[in-house]
């Protein structure tokens, strides 16, 4: 099973085993605008509506992920280690924009013209990550992208092992709900080969 905890880099889907009724979530790209869905065997091409609606579910994925995180750390004033990877303007209005204690910056790869990628590490309140996450809703696209799908929580000591295994249930049937709702939906929904590269796995 995945502990959550050890989940810092947006992006990362969670996964659980368990049960006896095995649903498979599966998720392979294709170039621009199409995304193949494994659910429990049955495999779909996602189209046009359901693409968008798609990409909409994984950006509410990493809100969901981090609310959860923040519930369980609790108290406003703890701190919290983070990690934030973006481009060098990203990173620097990241630092600008919050309350952040840095402890560690570096660009991925100093003698890359092509390579635009800087590592942060740091730590913050409690209080203000909800705050950042929060506001990430009311701000543009670009912004809620950047900062969802870019910051990540690190293990601490403030999430229990228990707790990390409840987040990542519910995360696992967020997701299967999400996708079993644009597939109900059938817009831009189509019934595709499996290439699945991903596998999801949960009751």
């Amino acid at each position: 099973m995945i502990n959550l905890k050890k989940i810092v880099i947006p992006g990362i889907v969670i996964g659980l085993i368990g049960g006896t009724i095995i649903f498979i979530l599966a998720f392979s790209y294709y170039p621009e605008k199409h995304v193949n869905i494994n659910l429990n065997g049955n495999c779909y091409e996602f189209l046009d509506n359901a693409y968008e609606n798609y990409k909409v579910l994984q950006l509410e994925k990493e809100k969901e992920i981090k609310e959860l995180q923040i519930q369980a750390i609790g108290d406003p004033k703890n701190i919290v280690p983070i990690t934030f990877s973006g481009s060098d303007r990203d990173t620097n209005d990241f630092i600008n924009t919050n309350n952040i204690n840095i402890t560690y910056k570096k660009p991925l790869d100093n003698s890359s013209t092509i390579i635009d990628k800087t590592i942060l590490k740091g730590t913050i309140t409690n209080g203000a990550l909800k705050k950042l996450v929060n506001n990430s809703s009311n701000n543009t696209e670009y912004f809620s992208k950047t900062v969802l799908f870019s910051l990540g929580i690190q293990s601490n000591s403030h999430i229990t092992s228990e707790e990390s295994l409840q987040i990542s249930k519910n995360i696992d049937q967020f997701i299967k709900n999400g996708i079993k709702k644009i597939i109900d939906n059938n817009d831009g929904v189509k019934k595709a080969e499996c290439r699945s590269k991903i596998v999801y796995e949960g009751t």
